[in-house]
């Protein structure tokens, strides 16, 4: 394994002061990071393991939690689940039964935890949860029963967001039922309490704002002179706003933080600190532009003292690069995460996956990267190859007219990349122009057949109703999918389903701002300040789309039960690697990924 490491990688800084450390040692730890509901559980989110790693690298006393999975954890036990089935949620029913659609949400969490409970048992449920984390997953996958029961178990996760949001919402509104999801995060606001942080992080996205405020708010009067800090794509997008609603929220980061967080602590002049949000001393807002060197990055995170074996799925996430090197599709906001697009070194990347490997005894690897380019993603390839690392990727690309190139696809394949999420889009090369997606779909179908070939499983990332999409078009979109799937050459993944989401600061929406240049019909304003997506006005065909839509649906439903194809979504996105795996080493698994 190599030793050469990142700017800072593997290196220590030595100018903590001696105060600083005394306070540190004092307090028993300097900074907790916390990432909070809602998220999934099958494996860790990368956010804060890359902090804690920049922070640990220079003599820093972290402690950081993934609250988000011991709360899930908590949850799919056969008391708690009892609980929420036959006490907790018909008690929420009934203080809802005025509000139609939280009514509808409740009864459908219920309708599917007594079919569990009926037809399977929630001790059966706990028992197949534990089996997933003790990494039993040849036990699992390779039994009928079992692996039926593992598919139901990430349906039920994805139903525990519901639960969690509904909860907190509810004891928000002062609700009076003893509720087990607050219950579960007032013991950890007071264990985070009881470490004496001299500051207490979260990384935030949109699914976390309700839970970490919720958090936030009642452990900032326990802290002391504690201070509380938010970082992550939430706080980059809304940024004063947050402390103008929020008193118990100190500070907030912009987009890449490895570096100001670590001046913030060293107590460097707020002022001078680029990308902070903070409080003057007259109480006035003040708002710090990031600006950052690139140089800096932290690549190889920090997992050490996660709770990795409450997971369900044995998965590292990986950033190779960061931001977008195509950043031009007109929905699309992710990429002004960061600072720019930027790549690690291949050789580096790789020397972290071999780490990573060895420290946490794991082959399987999400690059959680917007795209993996192609001659970023080859050169990983190689190197991967060169090292006869057994590793199994999964990663996000897109349709680039390289990978027509035979090599690289079947560079990528030999070198463990197993499965690529393409985004697409949309089938109709009209719509995709008007997207800016910048790619053929003559070329798409060649890069799928070539992929197939080379052994790679393809998974698309459609929706429909972009501004303008006719039903003939979406219907393009949905025939291009089903040919697919039905000649093998994709793997059954049902985004379509996902309506278009008018993002805020993305190039359509910042148009839509303008009436006359407008593409919708009739956009709505946002009711808060934090709302992140708007909603507009459906044309008059939409009802046909999603019929259309529909009966897509059912056909594909029909197609999966037939060919023993579990269903995949972003609760359980890196299982198809754990599958794929067990085939490769001549198990014979009870369900398939295509």
């Amino acid at each position: 394994m190599s030793h050469e490491t990142e700017a800072g990688e593997g290196s220590a800084s030595t100018d903590v002061s001696s105060a600083q450390r005394a306070q540190g040692g004092a307090r028993g730890v300097d900074v907790v990071l916390l990432k909070m509901p809602n998220h999934n559980m099958d494996y860790p989110h990368l956010a804060v393991p890359t902090l804690t790693a920049a922070l640990r690298r220079n003599f820093l006393k972290v402690k950081q939690q993934d609250v988000n999975v011991l709360l899930r954890d908590f949850l799919l036990t056969e008391e708690m689940l009892k609980d929420l089935a036959y006490r907790f949620l018909p008690g929420l029913a009934k203080a809802h039964i005025g509000s139609p659609a939280e009514f509808d949400r409740i009864r459908n969490a219920l309708v599917y935890l007594h079919y569990l409970d009926e037809h399977i048992g929630f001790a059966r449920v706990e028992q197949t949860k534990k089996k997933l984390q003790a990494r039993a997953y040849e036990q699992v996958f390779c039994s009928t029963e079992e692996s039926g029961i593992a598919t139901l178990i990430f349906v039920l996760t994805g139903m525990l967001h519901i639960v969690i949001d509904l909860a907190l919402t509810y004891a928000e509104a002062g609700g009076e039922l003893d509720n087990p999801v607050t219950n579960f995060l007032h013991r950890k606001v007071l264990e985070v309490a009881e470490l004496k942080p001299r500051v207490v992080g979260f990384s935030v996205i949109q699914i976390q704002r309700k839970a970490t405020l919720w958090f936030a708010r009642n452990l900032k009067p326990l802290l002391g002179d504690g201070k509380i800090v938010i970082g992550g794509p939430d706080a980059s997008t809304f940024k004063e706003e947050y402390l103008e609603g929020h008193d118990y929220i100190d500070f907030a980061f912009l987009k890449e933080a490895e570096t100001t967080f670590l001046e913030f602590l060293r107590g460097k002049p707020l002022e001078q600190i680029d990308g902070l949000v903070y409080r003057d001393a007259q109480g006035n807002i003040q708002v710090n532009e990031p600006k950052y060197d690139i140089r800096l990055s932290t690549f190889r995170p920090d997992f050490d003292d996660y709770d990795l074996d409450k997971f369900l799925l044995p998965t590292l996430p990986l950033s190779t690069s960061r931001g977008c090197a195509f950043a031009k599709c007109t929905f699309c906001n992710h990429y002004k995460t960061y600072s720019g697009y930027y790549s690690n070194d291949a050789v580096k990347t790789v020397d972290n996956i071999e780490f990573l490997v060895k420290r946490y005894n794991t082959r399987f690897f999400h690059f959680v990267d917007d795209m993996l380019e192609v001659q970023e993603g080859t050169a990983i390839a190689e190197e991967l190859i060169k090292r006869n690392l057994d590793v199994n990727i999964l990663t996000y690309a897109r349709f680039e007219p390289q990978f027509t190139e035979e090599r690289i696809l079947e560079l990528w394949h030999k070198a463990g990349i197993r499965v690529v999420e393409w985004g697409l889009e949309s089938a109709s090369q009209e719509v995709l122009k008007k997207m800016i997606k910048g790619v053929s779909i003559r070329k798409v179908q060649e890069i799928l057949d070539l992929s197939t070939k080379k052994g790679i499983v393809n998974k698309l990332m459609l929706f429909h109703n972009y501004p303008g999409e006719t039903v003939e078009q979406l219907k393009m979109t949905v025939d291009f999918l089903r040919k697919n799937v039905l000649e093998k050459k994709v793997r059954p993944f049902f985004t379509v389903r996902g309506k278009l989401e008018l993002r805020l600061f993305t190039p359509l929406e910042m148009t839509s701002r303008d009436y006359s240049k407008s593409p919708f019909r009739k956009r709505y304003e946002r009711s808060s300040s934090f709302d992140s997506l708007l909603g507009y006005a459906d044309e008059d065909d939409y009802p046909k789309k999603v019929e259309y839509i529909a009966e897509f649906i059912n056909e594909m439903a029909g197609y999966l039960q037939k060919n023993n194809i579990f269903s995949t979504n972003d609760e359980n996105m890196s299982l198809d690697l754990l599958i794929l795996d067990l085939k490769n080493r001549g198990f014979q698994t009870a369900v398939n990924v295509q």
